[in-house]
C-alpha cells in the first residue's frame, strides 16, 4: 500500500512516490494500468489510472482554477507516461544530462530538448523516455520532469536547470562529478 503524503512535498519527491508505486503498489495500479500510462497521449489523458495517480499524489498541489489544473495535469501526464516507460530504469540520482550522454542521444536532439517550450516538451519528454528506455539506460526521471515543471520550461529556475543538464551532457564520462 502507498505511504500517505505529506502536507509538502516537493515535485521530486512526488515523482519518486509515483515511480515507486507504479513499480510495487500491485494492489493498486495493474500490469494493464502502467501499459495505459506508457500509451497514454498527455494531452488527452485517457487512463483511469492517471486520475488514480492525481487522487494520491497530486491534487493537494494542483491549482483550483479550472485551466491551471488542466495544464498542470497535461504536464504531470508527461512526467507519469515517462515513468510508465521507463520502470525499473527510473533511478533516484542518475542524471539526465549523463544518461543522455551514455545513451549516445544525439548533439542536435539533445540541443532541441534544451531549446524546447513547453508544446514541445510533452512530445519531447515521452519520446526520450522511448529512446533511453530502448537503450536500457537508467535516468532520474525528476531531472527530465522539471524542465516541464519549473515555470512550464520557462524563468531563472529552469535556465538554471538547463545549464546543468548541458553541464552534465557534456561533461568528460571519466571526470569526477561536481557537487
Amino acid at each position: 500500500m502507498t505511504e500517505p503524503i505529506p502536507d509538502r512535498l516537493n515535485d521530486d519527491e512526488r515523482v519518486h512516490r509515483i515511480a515507486a508505486a507504479l513499480a510495487r503498489d500491485v494492489g493498486r495500479f495493474t500490469t494493464g494500468d502502467v501499459a495505459a500510462l506508457r500509451r497514454m497521449d498527455p494531452r488527452r489523458i485517457d487512463a483511469a489510472a492517471f486520475w488514480k495517480i492525481e487522487a494520491l499524489f497530486l491534487d493537494d498541489m494542483l491549482p483550483g482554477e479550472a485551466e491551471a489544473r488542466a495544464r498542470q495535469e497535461t504536464r504531470w501526464a508527461v512526467v507519469v507516461t515517462g515513468l510508465a516507460v521507463l520502470g525499473p530504469l527510473h533511478r533516484k540520482g542518475a542524471r539526465l544530462g549523463d544518461a543522455l550522454r551514455a545513451a549516445e542521444i544525439s548533439e542536435v536532439r539533445f540541443v532541441r530538448l534544451l531549446r524546447a517550450d513547453e508544446e514541445a516538451l510533452l512530445d519531447e519528454l515521452p519520446s526520450l523516455a522511448r529512446q533511453l528506455a530502448a537503450k536500457g539506460t537508467p535516468v532520474d526521471w525528476a531531472d527530465a520532469a522539471r524542465l516541464l515543471l519549473l515555470d512550464g520550461g520557462d524563468g531563472e529556475r529552469a535556465e538554471r536547470h538547463r545549464r546543468a543538464l548541458a553541464r552534465d551532457y557534456y561533461r568528460d564520462p571519466d571526470a569526477k562529478p561536481a557537487t
